[in-house]
């Protein structure tokens, strides 16, 4: 007999076997029997009084289990969605969850190898705090899992759990939600989808599976491909002691066939059930389960406005998205200022892959919701100023982009070789020659004082190349 153990408390839903309805119990066993003990092949052992008692499976209907706690609810929605009979009947497949979870193992490293990994030590460990808010410590099954989260460097927002237990949130995933509670039933949602056991499942449904070597090496080559391509790219957002970031990206077709190799694009009644959870947990929580239609309508509203059709395509098509959020039922609005405040630093960075990808409307939109909710870094107000220039060319505007400068400067008492050159430039443009000689001076002697502190390569290369620039824009700027 193959027995899994419980214990959460609830009570009889109906009478049963000389118990009156309301009754109180405790779940304490799913056992499979064997053919010659029962007519039927699984039954659920119960408290009752200290009394046990085996209640047949076809009648756990009449069981009310009221979970408590992260523990008792995830091993409660594994047991009414037939996990512990798949595990029962199939065992666990340790060859096939081995092969799984050292390819999931690979791809983090592989991410990791390549600086695509977003490295914040503050952010981290705050994502990593809301994800231990919907975990379980230990399941009460003999699955391999590793519980733990990754934030991948990028502005598109997405998320997706891995076989071995590996979350993964993408930057643009953090910057489009407005509060915890949406963040919480997103994770929630993809907790499910591991729980329940879906990537084994859909995995088992393949017909053929490319061998690993081959499939990876075609993963890797795109990783691979991104890293090299963060490494020889010039980002003009580059000043030492400033907010630089990698901007390679993984493309969304190598998520996509990553996805789909593991098992993680989900069926229909796959993404209902996931949906199910999620909500159930965030009531379990004492918190409002509409956070979960609210973050789907977040990530649907992204994907049309930059008519990114093709990774809105992994939920479905637009019209079943759009059935599944309403499914879901009504929002509230969801607008948390410590929230905002947690990851104002992923809008910053996400701004400035816009802004390198000169996608200058999207980089504005996400300073803004810095500058709008009060926690703005002089970083912010220099990419609005850049924004701005790149999306405009009046005076009025050239002015409020100088005024954007101005305000970056009021905030800090160091020098910010990027601020001083965005401010040559607006100067230039509204041709205020007198004015930007003096800034180039001003810029000239930063850069001097920089050169004489700077202490690597990649450093000084770039003050080289800077000092050249503001010296003959200077000789030009002094002829006009």
């Amino acid at each position: 007999m193959k027995s899994f153990p419980f214990n959460i408390c609830g009570t009889l839903k109906e009478d049963y076997e000389g118990y009156k309805a309301g009754t109180p119990i405790r779940l304490c066993n799913f056992a499979k029997l064997a053919r010659w003990q029962e007519q039927e092949d699984y039954c659920v052992g119960i408290a009752i009084n200290d009394k046990l008692i085996s209640v047949p499976f076809s009648q756990f209907r009449k069981l009310n289990l009221e979970p408590v706690d992260n523990q008792s609810f995830w091993e409660c929605k594994a047991l009414q969605n037939e996990v512990y009979e798949m595990l029962a009947d199939k065992g666990y497949q340790y060859d096939l969850r081995q092969e799984l979870n050292d390819e999931a193992s690979d791809y983090i490293r592989k991410l990791n190898n390549s600086r695509l990994l977003f490295e914040d030590s503050y952010i981290e460990d705050y994502v990593s705090s809301v994800f231990a808010s919907v975990i379980y410590q230990k399941f009460n099954t003999k699955k391999s899992e590793n519980l733990r989260v990754y934030i991948l460097k990028s502005p598109t927002p997405d998320s997706y759990m891995q076989p071995d237990g590996t979350l993964i949130v993408t930057t643009g995933l953090l910057s489009i939600l407005d509060s915890e509670e949406e963040l919480m039933a997103v994770m929630a949602s993809e907790v499910a989808h591991h729980v329940l056991d879906h990537s084994l499942i859909n995995v088992n449904k393949e017909i053929s599976r490319a061998k690993a070597a081959a499939f990876w090496g075609s993963v890797a080559a795109g990783v691979l491909e991104a890293g090299e391509e963060y490494l020889m790219r010039k980002n003009e957002y580059y000043v030492p002691g400033t907010a630089t970031v990698a901007v390679a990206l993984v493309s969304a077709a190598i998520v996509d066939k990553m996805a789909k190799r593991m098992g993680m694009t989900y069926s229909r009644s796959q993404e209902q059930a996931a949906d199910r959870c999620a909500m159930e947990f965030l009531a379990m929580k004492k918190l409002d389960p509409t956070a979960l239609p609210s973050a789907l309508n977040k990530i649907k509203r992204y994907f049309i406005d930059h008519k990114d059709y093709y990774t809105l395509s992994k939920y479905g098509t637009y019209a079943e998205f759009d059935k599944r959020i309403k499914r879901l039922g009504e929002w509230n609005k969801f607008d948390s200022h410590s929230f905002q405040k947690a990851v104002s630093g992923v809008n910053t960075f996400n701004a400035i892959i816009e802004m390198d990808g000169k996608r200058y409307a999207d980089a504005a939109a996400l300073v803004q919701k810095n500058i709008d909710q009060k926690v703005a870094t002089e970083d912010d107000y220099i990419l609005l100023a850049k924004a701005y220039m790149g999306m405009y060319n009046t005076d009025e505007k050239n002015m409020e982009s100088l005024a954007f400068i101005q305000q970056a400067k009021s905030m800090t008492e160091v020098p910010n070789l990027n601020a001083d050159k965005q401010e040559i430039l607006i100067l230039m443009r509204l041709k205020k020659q007198a004015k930007a000689a003096d800034a180039l001076q001003n810029y000239i002697g930063h850069l001097a004082d920089f050169q004489s502190q700077a202490n690597n390569t990649d450093d000084l290369n770039w003050v080289s190349n800077e000092l050249k620039w503001a010296k003959e824009l200077l000789q030009r700027v002094q002829i006009m």
